[in-house]
């Protein structure tokens, strides 16, 4: 199986979705705004924060509910049976406690 999918704390923010967010923020921002999203305040730390958080939240809630996720159906027989693929991931650096 392939890695762990990393959530991201802010301990331990770098290659995680929380980053990933977060430049994305950026990337939209610069886009937007036509200036740099501030980096060196207690908003930015506030930012993290919160990207890190829907991080842990999205990935256990996909981890908890895979079997719920359809990935293809795709029969080949006219939709007399269903062909699924089931998710398969582990996750980590979320913080607890999460259901």
């Amino acid at each position: 199986m392939a890695n762990p999918l990393k959530a991201g704390r802010i301990d331990d923010f770098a290659f995680s979705l929380a980053a990933y967010i977060d430049q994305a923020m950026y990337n939209e921002w610069q886009a937007v705004k036509g200036e740099s999203l501030p980096d060196s305040d207690q908003g930015a730390q506030d930012r993290r924060i919160l990207f890190a958080a829907i991080a842990q939240g999205v990935l256990k809630f996909l981890a908890d509910h895979g079997n719920d996720l359809i990935t293809s159906e795709e029969s080949g027989d006219g939709g007399l049976t269903q062909h699924r693929h089931r998710m398969a991931f582990t996750v980590d650096t979320f913080r607890t406690p999460l259901p």
